[in-house]
């Protein structure tokens, strides 16, 4: 008897609702903070599935050690197998290789610059950037290394770094670049503040007369930072009133970037400036 032609499709998409299943079910204990781990009802629960289920979708992941469970409890935790893919995933990473599709992607849509830039000891060194087509020469200069104090890169890396590296900046000197930069360690403090609250940098011809940009810290699987991706541009094709919707496209970019180096969000932060609540223009 011949083979209905819908048998194999059927067939295919039962696999691969198993499967999605199951790597949601990985999920699930991935985001998991309670170190005992989850019964298969509480796994059940939260994938809206009953708990034969989660037990038949555990056993492969069981197997190849991706999951492992209590002998006594029952418990479900990530297993040993979960940790070698996450130790061969990020061997293979680094950061200018995780950020090349976001310059390409910003640079095209903003029709300005973008550059990654990663701490340096007290600057931001230049390690990747894009030029839109079009744009011309830049007004301003994109140097190998910058300061933290009075850059978008740099107030970005500094906005998340921890207290330890903004107080060295401050011991090194806040000499200005422009009229325009921050010189004070107190409204660096401040603005540093508000900086981390936002998600991005801004920097407003702070740096260079000409010149504006815009950037967002990038996190590695520690949550720690390893750079800022950032957009740059001449003033004039840059105004103030362009800079949310780049400050919107940097983040998202950035979360992006963080999220190939095996990281997660800087909370909420991330969410409101991808979304453009906050209205706040010029930044630290």
């Amino acid at each position: 008897m011949p083979t209905p032609p819908d048998a194999e499709p059927r067939s295919g998409r039962n696999e691969s609702l198993s499967l999605r299943r199951a790597l949601a079910l990985l999920d699930v204990c991935a985001q998991d903070s309670d170190p005992s781990g989850l019964t298969a009802a509480e796994i059940g629960r939260r994938l809206g599935v009953h708990k034969s289920t989660v037990l038949r979708l555990a056993t492969p992941l069981l197997e190849s050690e991706l999951l492992r469970r209590d002998d006594t409890s029952g418990r479900f935790r990530l297993g040993a197998g979960a940790l070698r893919l996450g130790h061969a995933y990020l061997a293979g990473l680094d950061i200018e290789s995780a950020a090349a599709a976001s310059l390409d992607d910003l640079a095209r849509t903003s029709g300005c610059v973008s550059l990654l830039a990663v701490p340096d000891g007290l600057h931001a060194r230049l390690v990747g950037h894009r030029v839109a087509s079009g744009l011309g020469r830049m007004p301003g200069r994109l140097p190998a290394n910058v300061p933290l104090h009075c850059t978008a890169t740099g107030k970005a890396i500094l906005s998340v770094a921890g207290q330890s590296v903004v107080e060295r900046t401050v011991a090194g000197g806040l000499r200005p670049a422009t009229s325009r930069s921050i010189t004070d360690a107190g409204e660096l403090r401040a603005e540093l503040v508000r900086t981390r609250r936002r998600g991005f940098a801004v920097d407003d011809r702070e740096f260079d007369p000409d010149v504006r940009a815009v950037a967002a810290p990038v996190l590695d699987h520690t949550g720690g930072v390893v750079g800022a991706l950032a957009i740059v541009g001449p003033a004039a094709r840059m105004p103030t009133a362009a800079v949310q919707e780049h400050a919107r496209a940097v983040v998202l970019a950035a979360r992006a970037v963080t999220r190939r180096l095996g990281g997660a969000g800087a909370g909420h932060a991330w969410a409101d400036a991808a979304s453009g609540a906050t209205r706040e223009q010029r930044g630290a």
